[in-house]
């Protein structure tokens, strides 16, 4: 089932002359269809930079969260075994 999201209700933006001149040049310089197109990238862009500010901390979390261990084909096998049991348990207990 899917779920209907309404889009958001438009933003009126009230722009002194200096940045509404500005806007408009942007929006010349970039080729966009009008001032809309132009806020749509400014939000886009910030939305990714976002995600890659968190990425880029879940990395740094992940290195400064102890010391390296050799990634040995052992590692990989264990790891496999370890997913595997975990899927058995979870297949046991929805029949359960």
């Amino acid at each position: 089932m899917s779920t209907l999201i309404a889009p958001p209700p438009n933003i009126p933006a009230i722009l002194t002359q200096t940045l509404d001149e500005f806007v408009a040049q942007q929006v010349a310089e970039q080729e966009l269809a009008d001032e809309t197109a132009y806020f749509e990238k400014l939000a886009e862009t910030e939305r990714q930079r976002k995600i890659w500010d968190y990425y880029e901390q879940e990395v740094l979390r992940g290195l400064n969260s102890g010391p390296s261990i050799p990634l040995t084909p052992d590692f990989w096998d264990d790891i496999q075994a370890e997913v595997q049991q975990r899927l058995r348990t979870q297949q046991a207990e929805k029949t359960a």
